[in-house]
């Protein structure tokens, strides 16, 4: 298992660095607000600007082709295989130990929960339905996937419940649900403050808290 930012470790070395995973319904924004974390220092990875580079046959910088070849292999809408989310993993411990890092539209899945590091925040960003589709039906005029009314039944939007609640059960990271409301600026700037409170408290957290904006 990686180890995460502000949290000691079992053999007593810490790390200095942030760790942010956005999961949330399609269309919430997270790679909006992943975005909107860089000026705040965040190195953002997004698996779907990823993917859609690759797809594109574009080559995106900073990453092994080990990772960029499994992701280019990979299916939107499908399960992704245990050789990519170890290939992300390696990605994470490499960017993370540099820099504060924002991953978003990962884990997707209960079981990857148990695989993330201790110590980083997962945030459960939100916001209402029919702002949602508004954005879902503009992508689909940019993007080969056509997003209509049954977005919400893709595997990965299926699954966020369950991925929330494995998230919960752990006492060595916190989850925190962000509506996103108002200017990504400002839901980004309140992402980066708890954040860094996780960091600078190095406690355990067990308990979800929502944010406003």
């Amino acid at each position: 298992m990686l180890v995460g930012a502000g949290h000691e470790r079992q053999d007593g070395a810490s790390m200095a660095h942030c760790l942010i995973f956005l999961i949330g319904l399609h269309g919430v924004g997270k790679s909006t607000i992943g975005q909107a974390l860089v000026p705040h220092g965040y190195r953002h990875i997004s698996l779907g600007d990823l993917g859609r580079l690759l797809r594109r046959r574009r080559i995106p910088d900073g990453f092994t082709l080990r990772f960029l070849r499994l992701l280019a292999a990979h299916e939107p809408g499908e399960r992704m295989s245990a050789k990519l989310v170890d290939a992300l993993h390696g990605e994470i411990g490499q960017h993370n130990a540099h820099v504060p890092l924002v991953v978003d539209g990962f884990p997707a899945e209960p079981y990857q929960v148990m695989g993330l590091p201790a110590g980083c925040t997962l945030i459960h960003l939100t916001c209402p339905d029919p702002e949602r589709m508004q954005r879902l039906a503009a992508r689909s005029e940019t993007t080969r996937r056509k997003w209509g009314a049954d977005a919400a039944e893709s595997r990965r939007d299926r699954q966020l419940g369950a991925v929330i609640e494995a998230a919960q059960e752990r006492t060595d990271m916190r989850t925190l649900e962000i509506p996103n409301l108002g200017l990504p600026q400002q839901v980004a700037a309140t992402i980066a403050a708890l954040a860094t409170q996780v960091q600078r408290q190095r406690v355990v957290f067990s308990e979800t808290v929502f944010a406003s904006r």
